[in-house]
């Protein structure tokens, strides 16, 4: 079992390994989470010298948003993302810098020859690998933001004045279905500025709500998208190129990578079917909905969105089976015929019984 330390590159984090680190003799790794920008610089330098362990990067890489808060005058920032302010996704900035980070880590990477039984100062065998930062954009991330407004800007009470630097007016941001800016300035950032909700290799896009619209919370509390598609950034591309040594294969992302396919899918499974063309979304006989307000709340163990709207005649959460409405109409129709049959037979036996009536009284009158 691996036995590692949990710590960041802040603090005097090399004085802490040098001067504490014999009280941990069962620790098999030092770890750290560095954030320098788009080299290590001495990292791994500082590491070795201070100790003959190797260390673990939990945490590397650069996020994937330009925001234009980390250069303006702005204090605090009010904008937005989608806005006019020149703020952006910047693919390019975090694939370059996630890219030279890694290589750096294979330059001091301990498994390469001669890195066997590494002493302190082997500085080119100081580290057994790391993480990068993240699979996929954290959206809940903004809700406890480094610089942050109390309250915030949709507030009745929102003052500058209570603002911590470099804050973006609506952080932190508690809504988790929101893509915001919160974060904090950072000289090493390719911007200047942290955006925490966008670290991912992969961008979510929401394709269906359950119980609310994005800026809504329900009654219980809840509140959430019940499908989201997924799609990989430039720096996903530039690692698997690094790692595996294949290219741009957008095959991989198939399945997950469009709203319209992935709730097609789901409201063909809600009837146990397949989407392959002979066995369509809702059996065929309604139509895929996205919108919570025609699907219903759902509940607090369940989501409601997508579903089946079904064509008339027809329900379930396929539109597998028949409507109950058609049976109340079969119904109603089988009553009536049956009212009819009987009145027609009964006026039948009426006639039978004047036509017998008449031939017995007949020999009496004549």
């Amino acid at each position: 079992m691996l036995v590692v330390s949990g710590m960041a590159d802040v603090d005097a984090l090399y004085d802490k390994v040098e001067r504490l680190g014999h009280f941990a003799p069962s620790v098999d790794a030092w770890t750290a989470q560095v954030y320098r920008g788009s080299t290590f610089g001495d990292f791994f330098e500082a590491m070795s010298n201070s100790t003959d362990k190797p260390v673990l990067l939990t945490e590397y890489g650069v996020d994937a948003y330009h925001d234009v808060c980390g250069s303006n005058s702005a204090d605090p920032c009010y904008n937005t993302d989608g806005d006019s302010s020149g703020s952006h996704e910047d693919q390019q900035a975090q694939a370059a810098f996630a890219l030279n980070l890694t290589r750096e880590i294979d330059q001091h990477a301990s498994a390469q020859d001669g890195c066997e039984g590494a002493a302190r100062g082997a500085t080119r065998c100081a580290t057994i690998g790391g993480f990068l930062m993240s699979w996929v954009d954290e959206y809940w991330k903004g809700a406890k933001s480094q610089a942050e407004c109390v309250p915030t800007y949709d507030a009745p009470k929102f003052s500058p004045a209570t603002c911590t630097e470099k804050a973006h007016v609506t952080c932190g941001n508690w809504n988790a279905s929101v893509h915001d800016l919160c974060g904090y300035q950072l000289d090493a950032a390719p911007d200047h500025y942290v955006n925490e909700e966008w670290f991912g290799i992969t961008a979510p896009t929401m394709c269906a709500y359950s119980g609310s619209s994005p800026s809504q919370t329900n009654a219980d509390g809840t509140r959430g998208s019940s499908l989201n598609s997924l799609r990989p950034r430039q720096i996903f591309w530039e690692m698997r190129q690094l790692w595996a040594g294949a290219g741009v294969d957008h095959a991989l992302f198939a399945p997950c990578a469009s709203c319209k396919a992935l709730v097609e899918d789901a409201c063909a499974a809600m009837g146990g079917l397949l989407r392959d063309g002979t066995k369509p979304p809702c059996s065929g006989r309604g139509r895929c909905a996205t919108d919570w307000r025609e699907c219903g709340p759902g509940g607090a163990n369940y989501t409601a969105t997508p579903c089946c709207m079904c064509d008339f005649g027809w329900a379930g959460p396929g539109c597998g089976e028949l409507d109950a409405r058609v049976f109340v109409v079969i119904g109603a129709v089988a009553t009536l015929a049956a009212l009819v049959l009987l009145r027609t037979l009964a006026a039948a036996a009426r006639a039978v019984g004047v036509a017998q009536a008449r031939a017995l009284a007949e020999p009496l009158l004549s």
